[in-house]
């Protein structure tokens, strides 16, 4: 089957219901286009996996290696992941990043409550960050953790923010330095020398052109308007 997603055409063809299900709505209206990039996985690559990880069902085991593909093959297109939470306002997209359990989806919900119709969630988990004709995006993916929260959409990025907890809500923008040590831990781990380096050159030119800041917040309205009064001011 052929999928549109991040812009670009992706073809493979899952064999179990995690995949197929949380797919369905990056299906291609046609079909017959040329594929950007095709994935494969095999059932010998599942039992591998398994082996490492024989907690997991077949079916999980085989999506979470066609994210794993995919999130490969796109740095051939000028694409990363990122784990974050990726939440649109008014068209501009925003990233939260943090280490799993700091509370990144938390923010991002208070955000959604806050801004109403304003704001749509883009990936919860693994959105890719692409650059097409010299323009960053943020882009959903079917891949997205437990929660299955993504839209099929591309949103201009505004800004990216690392979240910490903390008793009062206060936000710094960081310098490129630091946000290289935030996010490396936070995006693929790659032994390929040329992919590594592609990854690191996309991250680069994202850093050039996007703010990044680190926020320390509690759960309140007050950390949402702590955020983006900076966020998207700048």
């Amino acid at each position: 089957m052929l999928y549109n997603m991040c812009g670009l055409n992706v073809y493979y063809e899952p064999k179990y219901k995690q995949t197929i299900t949380r797919s369905e709505k990056y299906l291609a209206k046609n079909q017959n286009l040329k594929p950007d990039i095709t994935l494969n996985v095999t059932e010998e690559r599942i039992d591998n996996y398994i082996l490492s990880f024989p907690h997991i069902s077949r079916s999980l085991a085989e999506y979470v290696i066609y994210g794993m593909l995919f999130y490969e093959a796109i740095l051939d297109y000028d694409g990363i992941l990122l784990h974050s939470s990726a939440i649109s306002v008014d068209n501009e997209a925003y990233l939260f990043t943090a280490n799993s359990g700091t509370g990144k989806s938390t923010h991002c919900a208070l955000w959604m409550k806050y801004f109403g119709d304003r704001a749509v969630m883009i990936n919860d988990d693994k959105p890719v960050i692409r650059i097409i004709d010299n323009k960053i995006y943020a882009c959903g993916t079917p891949f997205s953790g437990k929660h299955d929260i993504n839209k099929n959409i591309l949103v201009p990025l505004k800004g990216i923010c690392c979240i910490n907890q903390g008793k009062e809500n206060v936000i710094n923008k960081i310098t490129t330095k630091k946000a290289i040590g935030k996010f490396l831990p936070q995006t693929l781990c790659i032994n390929d020398k040329q992919k590594m380096s592609s990854l690191l050159t996309v991250l680069d030119k994202v850093l050039s052109n996007v703010n990044v800041y680190e926020l320390f917040c509690d759960i309140s309205e007050d950390a949402v308007k702590t955020s983006y009064n900076m966020m998207s001011k700048n």
